[in-house]
């Protein structure tokens, strides 16, 4: 073999090291900054009470939001809070307690963990029979998936 020829090898083993070298330097810092940039970007500590599931859905999984409150004879119970995309949606049922058709708004408060409140949502509550359920629905547009717990009000 010629001393070029060997040149030319050496050579391209060199550059062969650096551009593998510098693929993994790459790799490994862009998956450390991406880390960082999730958290970075959206300034929010870290979620307590969320589990996020396979599609991207954020699930609170605060035992505080399953408790039961009243307000007027009505029932607030079940509630489950999801925040996807640009939406937060509070799911849960409103039990008649009283005798009489219940027709009207009420307001739930959603709470952080150090009582704090996060958002008040009116929900309108039409028609409901003593004793009977309904479901009720109510959604913003900003994230709460991390709320701790909640009030009712009139």
């Amino acid at each position: 073999m010629k001393d070029s020829e060997k040149k030319m090898i050496i050579i391209l083993i060199i550059v062969a090291v650096v551009i593998i070298g510098g693929i993994t330097l790459l790799t490994k810092n862009k998956g450390g900054n991406a880390n960082q940039a999730g958290g970075n970007e959206t300034n929010t500590p870290e979620e307590e009470f969320v589990n996020v599931l396979e599609d991207g859905t954020k699930l609170n999984v605060s035992e505080e939001l399953h408790k039961t409150k009243v307000v007027d004879g009505l029932e607030i119970s079940d509630l489950q809070l999801t925040q996807k995309g640009n939406e937060t949606l509070l799911l849960g049922k409103v039990t008649n307690t009283t005798s009489v058709v219940q027709t009207k708004v009420i307001k739930i408060t959603l709470i952080d963990k150090t009582g704090k409140e996060l958002e008040t949502l009116p929900v309108y509550v039409e028609g409901v029979k003593p004793g009977e359920s309904t479901e009720l629905i109510a959604s913003c547009t900003l994230d709460y998936a991390n709320a701790y717990d909640f009030r009712v009000s009139k």
